[in-house]
């Protein structure tokens, strides 16, 4: 099956000294989750529409933090809003696989006015890094600004529109006045401000004819740039902004049922015993995204 790509795109906004992550392919994000669980045999999840919103949030918010950064790290967010009674959990690999799972749990969840937060970051070489916070909102758009802002010490704002979203992470010597205190809606309207000579540039690449007779100098470069739908040279600067990289991401999950059976195999013989107690295969799903597994004895 092929893969549904999103693409998405980090910039210096050099003036200010703030990175810009930005997407405007939400929509094929999320028809790569519809198509993974259609290809898994998953059925689509019974969401109320507050659930689907914070479990889309989190998707969202978890890819672009994952291409804020130079280094691709592994992510695991891990989340229990307060006065819900669900948790989410969402993943991120490296090469731009993400996942999600919602859990339902027991009554007295909502009654919980603290809920949890822990995220685990996973850098090439390094040992797991597990961060764990208290929410300070009851919305998961916010969790990723949180992280940075608590433990990264560096300031980010998020943002989520109509098949669009943008992150904005500060950088140590940043010129953040003029975003920390923006509504998401003038988030987005300063990023596409900000960003009007790349998109100017790139629009006009894609109405530039194959061939060069005829069209002027900065036609032809521009054309160059975006030849071959391998997207504008980074390292060139827009106007104020630097294109710095570009990314693909799409729904998946690196499970199957091997792995399945040695996470069983990992657990203490008793518990073991236990599962298989009159029993001759187990159904099992998996923790990251909830596809289910049948493991025979």
């Amino acid at each position: 099956m092929d893969k549904i790509l999103a693409l998405y795109r980090r910039f210096l906004w050099e003036s200010k000294d703030i990175v810009w992550i930005y997407t405007n392919q939400v929509e094929k994000l999320f028809a790569s989750r519809a198509a993974y669980m259609k290809q898994a045999q998953m059925a689509e999840l019974d969401l109320d529409a507050s659930m689907r919103k914070e479990l889309d949030a989190l998707i969202v918010s978890a890819t672009l933090a994952s291409e804020s950064q130079v280094e691709r790290d592994m992510w695991g967010w891990t989340v229990r809003l307060p006065f819900k009674p669900w948790g989410m959990f969402c993943g991120v690999e490296r090469e731009g696989t993400v996942c999600a799972r919602l859990t339902r749990l027991g009554a007295e969840a909502k009654k919980d006015p603290v809920g949890s937060f822990a995220i685990q970051r996973v850098s090439t070489g390094a040992p797991v890094r597990q961060t764990s916070l208290i929410p300070r909102d009851t919305s998961s758009l916010y969790l990723v600004e949180q992280y940075f802002d608590e433990s990264e010490q560096l300031p980010a704002r998020i943002a989520i529109g109509d098949g669009e979203a943008v992150m904005a992470l500060s950088m140590p010597n940043a010129k953040w006045d003029e975003v920390a205190s923006l509504s998401q809606a003038d988030l987005l309207a300063l990023y596409h401000k900000v960003a009007a000579e790349f998109e100017a540039a790139e629009s006009e690449s894609q109405t530039v004819g194959n061939s060069a007779e005829g069209q002027s100098e900065a036609a032809q470069m521009i054309k160059a740039q975006f030849a071959a739908a391998k997207g504008p040279k980074t390292g060139v600067l827009y106007g104020d902004l630097k294109l710095m990289h570009e990314a693909v991401f799409y729904y998946g999950c690196r499970c199957d049922v091997e792995q399945m059976r040695q996470m069983v195999s990992s657990l203490p013989k008793s518990q073991q015993d236990e599962l298989w107690h009159g029993v001759d295969h187990l159904d099992i799903e998996c923790p990251r995204c909830g596809r289910n597994y049948r493991i025979e004895r």
